[in-house]
């Protein structure tokens, strides 16, 4: 069956339209659901490995103080741009030393060598890191508002504590990890009254997280627009096919509904339908005061055609008649076989004068035409006639009366019109 044109919006059944909608709807949200829960996985996987690398720089510099502590500081040469820790002379340690040879050598403990490696790293990757504490010696290591909180957190042993900052110009992953109290820390912490296993503070690392908003900005847009394209994809698709389904449907419905009010074999409308218009008519006439004339025919002795030709020829009969009655009706008058050989023909805006003509030119037309088989064979037709009147209550009626004037018509002898 070919398909009519392009989708356009379904006229054929308003209830598919909002199966479509409804599903499109369902369909959508169930997509956009999809994406979001992908796009906060994506963005939670981004996120985990800034994480990740800010925790590798905390744990690096751990483990670098663990050397650094485990040998008591490094000593370093103190050349142009290398000064003596203030900050340990307060702790009672003198930073300096000088050789036999008269060369200056300056301790550096964990805390300044943190420092020191946290400004190459700024230069070279733009990472910093130092060294927190509430109890501070070098006001460098005073934390801020986000650092002395995670510092309240490990008191209440949370183990990491992080955000992003956006309050500057470029953003910040922000992360700390508390640091403890260790055996090498005591030679030079004790003083300040802290104890092995201490909380003495935490290691603080800004990472640039412009690289994670741009990464999470494109996966974002990445998404979105597979979304969009899955989307409307599906939902063209779904459009599609459904139409496709309305438009057969419609094709069946129109077949169906044919069927349901047509004749099969001589392809008139069947009795329910001419009786259901018939009704209609009649009620337009009574409104408008409009003519309407019925006229009932019956073909003469048809039961003698089936019996001596066969009902193959019988069928021909009954098409044949049918064939010549419609062709010799106005468009708007109403034909439909409504028994076995029984006919009726609703004439709505005829009076009864121009109803019995109508049925004398139907009756001579059928008459003059021969059934064409083994022999040629002559049909006659009878038909009563009548016209709405004032004592017509009901179709009803009206169609008892013209039932009555065709019993006439054969009881004076067939091949006739009534009128009553």
């Amino acid at each position: 069956m070919p398909l009519k044109t392009w989708p356009k919006p379904f006229t054929y059944f308003k209830d598919v339209r909002v199966f479509l909608i409804s599903v499109s709807i369902v369909t959508a949200v169930f997509l956009a659901v999809i994406f979001t829960f992908r796009d906060v996985s994506v963005n939670g996987l981004l996120r985990e490995s800034i994480k990740q690398q800010a925790e590798s720089y905390a744990n690096l510099i751990v483990i670098t103080r663990h050397w650094n502590a485990r040998y008591g500081g490094v000593y370093v040469e103190k050349k142009e741009g290398v000064d003596s820790n203030p900050y340990l002379k307060e702790l009672g340690v003198n930073p300096d030393i000088t050789t036999t040879d008269g060369r200056v050598f300056t301790l550096r403990n964990p805390a300044i060598m943190t420092r020191e490696i946290s400004e190459l790293t700024k230069e070279n990757k733009g990472v910093q890191f130092h060294m927190i504490s509430v109890r501070y010696l070098n006001p460098e290591n005073a934390p801020d508002a986000f650092e002395r909180k995670a510092l309240e957190e490990f008191e209440r042993g949370v183990q990491e504590v992080w955000q992003i900052d956006r309050t500057g110009s470029a953003p910040l992953y922000r992360y700390v990890m508390p640091l403890l109290v260790e055996k090498s820390c005591l030679a030079c912490h004790a003083r300040q009254g802290y104890k092995l296993g201490d909380i003495r503070g935490g290691i603080s690392v800004n990472v640039p997280a412009e690289g994670l908003d741009r990464q999470i900005a494109s996966s974002r847009m990445e998404l979105i627009s597979a979304a969009v394209i899955a989307i409307g994809l599906l939902l063209g698709i779904l459009y599609f096919m459904t139409w496709k389904l309305v438009v057969r449907l419609d094709e069946v419905q129109k077949r169906l509904k044919h069927v349901a009010i047509t004749d099969e074999l001589t392809g008139l409308k069947n009795r329910r339908y001419i009786m259901e218009q018939l009704d209609k008519e009649y009620q337009r006439a009574v409104r408008s005061g409009a003519p309407l004339s019925l006229i009932l025919l019956d073909i003469d002795h048809f039961k003698q055609f089936n019996d001596t030709y066969g009902h193959a020829v019988g069928d021909t009969v009954l098409k044949t008649v049918a064939v010549e009655m419609k062709t010799s009706l106005r468009t708007y008058d109403l034909l439909g076989r409504i028994g076995g050989e029984e006919f009726l023909i609703a004439s709505p805006g005829s009076v009864l004068d121009e109803a019995a003509v109508l049925a004398e030119r139907i009756l001579e037309k059928i008459r003059t035409t021969a059934i064409s088989g083994s022999q040629k064979i002559a049909v006659t037709v009878s038909a009563g006639v009548t016209s709405l009147g004032d004592q017509d209550a009901k179709a009803d009626t009206l169609m008892a009366r013209a039932d009555t004037a065709l019993y006439m018509a054969k009881q004076a002898g067939r091949d006739r019109v009534i009128v009553l």
